[in-house]
C-alpha cells in the first residue's frame, strides 16, 4: 500500500469522524460527489444514445475568445450549450434566439462550475429552410414499404380527400440494416421525379429500435436537402422522429397523410360559391353598364336631334325670308300673295314645305296653305333656286 498524503489523510480522519458523528457512512464532500456525477455523465449509456437533442435557443451570445455560448430550451428547463471557436466555420445556420434547433454533440459535467453542457458538433434543424407544401398537390411520392398497412392508409387517405391526385410508391425498406441507405436512395429518386410536387416518407408504429433508423443523421441530412417539399409520418401520434423535426411538414400517422391536400368536396363547393358570386357580379356589372349606356345613347341622341333640329329651323328661316323677299318684289299676284303670307303663321307655311319638322318637333300639324296659294308662289317663283328651295 502506498503512503497517503498529508491532505488524503486528513480528510479520511475528517470523514472518518464525520461518520462516527453523523451515524452513517454514506456520507461524501462535495467535490467527491461532483466527480461521481461527471463520471456517471460520461459513461451511462442512456444519456449518451440521443443523436440529437431538440429545443429552442436562449440566452445565445459570443465569449471574449470567440466561443458560442446559449441555452438549448425546451418546455421550461435549459440546458447549456458550447459551440467551439473552430468549429463555427462548420454551421451554415446564423443562430439567434428563438430559433428551433436540432443539435448534436458531447454531454459534459464541468466540476468547477457544477452545470452540464453539450459540446455541440453538428446542427441541422433550422425553421427558416423548411419549404412550404403547394396548396393543390397534383402528384404525390411516397416512399414507403409497397406491402405494408402504411401504405395502404396513406393512399386512402389521400384519395378519401381528393380522388383525383396521382400517387407514386416508392419501395423501401424501412425498418433493419439496410433501411437507412433504402429510404434515402427512395427519396432521392422521388426528389428526381420532376411530377412530383411532395414526398411522403411514412411507416407504421414500432419500437424504439425499428424506428431508431430516422433519427440517423445520414438519413435527415437526406431530407434536410430535399428540393421537393417533403412530409414524413413515423409510427404512432406519441412516436416523435428527428426526421419528423427535420422535414418539411409531420403529419403523426400514415392515415393523416391525406391532410396535405385539399378536400374534394369543400373543393368543390368553394368554386361553386366562386361561380356563383362571379355570375351575380358579372351580371351587376352588365346591367349598370348598359343603363350607363343607354343614358349616354339617349343624351347624345337627345343632343343631337336638337342641333339638328336647330340647323333645321334656321334653314328654313333663311328660306321663309328669302321667299317673303322675292313676293314682296313681285308682281300685283305677288302682293296678294305677301298678304297671305303676312296673314298666315308662318309656322304653318313651313309646315307646309316640311312636314317632317312638324313631326319632330312635336306640334300638332296646322292646315296647309291652300292648293291656290301654292300654286301661285309657284308661278311666281320658277327660278332654279327658288324651286330647290321648295
Amino acid at each position: 500500500m502506498g503512503v497517503e498524503s498529508p491532505t488524503e489523510n486528513q480528510g479520511g480522519e475528517e470523514l472518518s469522524s464525520l461518520q462516527d458523528t453523523l451515524g452513517s457512512e454514506q456520507i461524501t464532500f462535495v467535490d467527491t460527489l461532483v466527480s461521481d456525477i461527471e463520471s456517471v455523465i460520461a459513461e451511462s449509456s442512456n444519456l449518451h444514445r440521443y443523436e440529437y437533442v431538440i429545443g429552442e435557443v436562449t440566452n445565445y451570445g459570443v465569449s471574449s475568445n470567440d466561443h458560442v455560448h446559449f441555452d438549448l430550451a425546451h418546455n421550461g428547463t435549459h440546458l447549456h450549450c458550447v459551440i467551439l471557436q473552430f468549429r463555427r466555420s462548420d454551421f451554415s445556420v446564423d443562430l439567434e434566439d428563438g430559433l428551433q434547433v436540432a443539435i448534436k454533440g458531447e454531454l459534459s459535467f464541468y466540476t468547477a462550475d457544477n452545470y452540464c453542457s453539450i459540446m455541440v458538433e453538428d446542427g441541422v434543424l433550422d425553421a427558416s429552410t423548411k419549404q412550404t407544401l403547394p396548396e393543390y398537390p397534383q402528384c404525390i411520392g411516397i416512399a414507403t414499404s409497397a406491402e405494408s398497412n402504411a401504405r395502404e392508409d396513406a393512399v386512402t387517405s389521400i384519395h378519401t380527400r381528393h380522388p383525383g391526385v396521382d400517387i407514386v410508391i416508392q419501395d423501401t425498406s424501412v425498418q433493419g440494416k439496410r433501411a437507412g441507405q433504402s429510404m434515402m436512395q427512395a427519396i432521392g429518386a422521388l426528389d428526381t421525379n420532376a411530377r412530383i410536387d411532395v414526398i411522403v416518407l411514412t411507416r407504421g408504429g414500432g419500437s424504439d429500435t425499428h424506428l431508431r433508423v430516422f433519427n440517423e443523421t445520414a438519413l435527415c441530412r437526406v431530407i434536410h436537402n430535399t428540393q421537393t417539399p417533403i412530409v414524413v409520418g413515423v409510427g404512432h401520434e406519441s412516436d416523435r422522429t428527428l426526421a419528423e423535426e427535420v422535414a418539411d411538414h409531420r403529419v403523426m400517422t400514415p392515415t393523416q397523410v391525406g391532410d396535405i391536400v385539399p378536400d374534394y368536396e369543400a373543393l368543390t363547393d368553394h368554386l361553386s360559391q366562386q361561380q356563383d358570386q362571379l355570375d351575380t357580379a358579372y351580371t351587376q356589372t352588365v346591367t349598370t353598364q348598359l343603363a350607363t349606356l343607354q343614358q349616354r345613347l339617349d343624351h347624345d341622341n337627345t343632343q343631337h336631334v336638337r342641333s339638328e333640329l336647330t340647323d333645321l329651323e334656321t334653314t328654313l328661316d333663311h328660306a321663309y325670308q328669302a321667299r317673303e323677299q322675292q313676293i314682296r318684289h313681285g308682281s300685283a299676284v305677288s302682293v296678294v300673295s305677301v298678304g297671305l303670307l303676312r296673314r298666315t303663321p308662318r309656322w304653318r307655311c313651313l309646315a307646309s314645305l316640311y312636314p317632317t319638322y312638324c313631326r319632330v318637333a312635336s306640334v300638332s300639324p296646322p292646315p296647309a296653305v291652300s292648293i291656290s296659294t301654292a300654286a301661285i308662289l309657284t308661278r311666281r317663283c320658277r327660278t332654279p333656286r327658288e324651286t330647290s328651295i321648295f
